[in-house]
């Protein structure tokens, strides 16, 4: 895991890097739009509600790390806190960016979630054995079934209680002040 974070902390950094220098080329020409504005702030807050969901649902369920956790965002997709993490940075990138910047978002990300995913899940296998198959059979990986949204009601699935909020609140403060920073800076840029 620490091998992970030290990555995507390397190719945020680099990011930043290669925006400083390519501003021109990354940053919007001209103010996006309210309602562009919106979607991808919603889109953010969505991707942290469903980690927050996530994570609190497999901090009770599974204290000890010795329990298949089936429930909650965990019923719809496997992979619920990487997915939201996904809707945090399409929303994130399509606030502040080019369209494009989004599609290389997606492929940095799929190419670090992706061999991650299928190595927790040769652990998960390993350890839970059929268990953890028929969970794999009922349950999507990633993008959860449409008609499994609708069919269920949405408290089954994404509960947020205050003590969770707690650990993913930090994190939201930050992408959101990085968002103010970064659009007021976008706004400067843009006028010169």
């Amino acid at each position: 895991m620490k091998k992970r974070i030290k990555l995507q902390g390397g190719l945020m950094a680099g990011s930043l890097i290669i925006i400083a220098i390519f501003y021109r080329y990354i940053l919007p020409e001209y103010e996006h739009s309210l309602i562009w504005n919106i979607l991808g702030v919603a889109l953010v807050i969505s991707g942290y509600l469903l980690r927050i969901s996530a994570r609190g649902v497999k901090a009770e369920l599974n204290p000890d790390g010795k329990a298949l956790v089936t429930k909650g965002p965990y019923a719809l997709t496997r992979n619920p806190m990487y997915l939201g993490t996904l809707i945090i940075g399409i929303g994130f990138t399509g606030i502040l960016f080019r369209w494009w910047v989004s599609l290389v978002f997606l492929t940095a990300y799929l190419g670090i979630y992706i061999p991650q995913i299928k190595k927790e899940e040769e652990k998960l296998f390993g350890f839970f054995g059929a268990s953890f198959k028929d969970y794999c059979k009922k349950t999507p990986r990633f993008f959860p079934n449409v008609r499994g949204l609708f069919n269920t009601n949405p408290k089954d699935y994404l509960g947020i209680k205050q003590a969770w909020l707690k650990k993913e609140l930090p994190s939201l403060i930050i992408t959101f002040v990085l968002i103010v920073v970064m659009k007021t800076a976008i706004h400067f840029l843009s006028k010169q």
